[in-house]
């Protein structure tokens, strides 16, 4: 009897036109999908590639300069020029090392945030500078986000398991059949069970297929543990939008009213919830607005500079063993100033800091815990993090910086306090991120 059922959903299904468009439709999208990811993804490789190589280009030409001024083979004309300055190796021209978040393997699914958070950034001694190699794409392409798996998957799969399930038992009914049903040894609610189940495994048949052929061609790492959790998901969400299917033919008659009815659940899931979700979080945990921190962080700059002069000389009173008195190059106390200076906008900033991140957090927290009344919301930020493209770890490309840049001070600074310069032996010992 279930072979017979199947046979004959199969003969309808290879009948129906919504079912040969969506049999071609579907692994088109999927398969344009992961090749832009992958073209995402190599792209970002090639440009950390080029960051990597630059670095190690700019310190290799300055160990040889160092080379050959300590062979006594070159002169430099000024202080900004000498190799062996802890300040010039720390923050002139191209000096700085990137820290970078580099792709995670499933980073080809989904684009997430990607297109709007920076992947990497450049510190040096005074500034941590997120940097980006988007800036000049279209601004429309920015605000609408990038095509992608994830947007096939939650967006445009469950149009498709509508097609194919919205009159799964109605048909029946519309088409005087019902009654023959009826008349079998099985229970209706058996016959609509399996001709779900059917129609279930077809349409995932061809999304999980066409994920792994395509995943192959474009060299997505899909045949391991992680490529099983993405199946997993996958199979799960097209049972979400069947099992609604289910539950509208048993308490509707009408094919069209169920075609209705499922399309405003899919609104509603996608579309309104997600909303509504993220206004109510804003509601309760209000962050302020950026341009209020930006005016913060402007006024802190201005009152340490008032009185940068008086801070200069409390803190070289306090610290006399981590500075060279005496004759100085001429460079030295400018550069000396500086750096206190620049030290103490930081520590006032991240005090400040903590009024902007604590609402920013718990808004934060609240979505989380409510997107699981959305599976589409929930299922788009669970492909983020898969992929490593959701905005939570975007957002410690900051907290990497602001750690490195303190390894690189701790490097730096205090040889500088106290005028010991390099050797171009020592350039090589220069911090690398990690």
């Amino acid at each position: 009897m279930i072979t017979h059922l199947f046979r004959f959903e199969w003969m309808q299904l290879w009948k129906s036109w919504s079912f040969r468009i969506s049999a071609v439709i579907i692994p088109f999208l999927i398969a344009y999908s992961v090749y832009l990811g992958h073209n995402r993804v190599a792209d970002q490789h090639q440009h950390v590639q080029v960051l990597q190589d630059l670095e190690e280009t700019f310190y290799a030409e300055m160990a040889e300069r160092l080379r050959l001024i300590e062979r006594g083979e070159y002169e430099v004309g000024a202080w900004f020029q000498d190799p062996a300055n802890p300040i010039v190796l720390a923050q002139f021209g191209d000096a700085g090392r990137h820290v970078i978040l580099h792709p995670k393997p499933l980073a080809a699914l989904a684009a997430g945030q990607s297109d709007l958070f920076p992947y990497y950034g450049k510190v040096t001694l005074t500034n941590r500078v997120a940097m980006r190699d988007n800036a000049f794409e279209n601004p429309v392409m920015q605000v609408t986000g990038q095509f992608d798996f994830a947007f096939v998957l939650v967006w445009l799969i469950p149009l498709f398991v509508i097609v194919l399930g919205y009159d799964v038992l109605s048909r029946e009914k519309e088409s005087g059949t019902y009654a023959l049903l009826q008349s079998q040894p099985i229970s209706i609610a058996n016959v609509l069970l399996l001709k779900t189940l059917f129609r279930f495994l077809v349409i995932s048949g061809i999304v999980i297929g066409s994920l792994l052929l395509f995943g192959a061609m474009f060299g997505v790492p899909l045949f391991n543990f992680g490529g099983l959790q993405v199946v997993l998901v996958v199979l799960l969400y097209i049972a979400f939008w069947f099992s609604l299917c289910v539950l509208i033919n048993l308490y509707s008659d009408r094919s069209a009213v169920n075609a209705i009815i499922l399309a405003g659940l899919w609104v509603f899931f996608v579309l309104i919830l997600p909303a509504l979700i993220t206004l109510y979080a804003g509601k309760q945990h209000p962050v302020p607005s950026r341009a209020m921190w930006v005016t913060e962080q402007r006024a802190i700059e201005q009152s340490v500079n008032r009185q940068r002069d008086v801070l200069f000389e409390s803190w070289k009173a306090d610290h006399p063993e981590e500075v060279v008195e005496g004759d100085t190059p001429i460079f030295y106390q400018a550069w000396l100033q500086r750096l206190l200076t620049n030290e103490m906008i930081q520590e006032r900033i991240d005090e400040a800091a903590d009024r902007f991140n604590t609402p920013r957090n718990a808004q934060a927290g609240l979505i989380n815990r409510l997107r699981l009344l959305s599976p589409p919301m929930y299922l788009q930020h669970w492909f983020q993090q898969t992929a490593g493209t959701d905005s939570d770890r975007l957002q410690t490309l900051d907290e990497q910086m602001r750690a490195f840049q303190q390894e690189w001070q701790a490097h730096f600074i205090p040889r500088f306090r106290q005028l010991d310069f390099f050797t171009s032996e020592e350039i090589q010992q220069i911090p690398r991120f990690e």
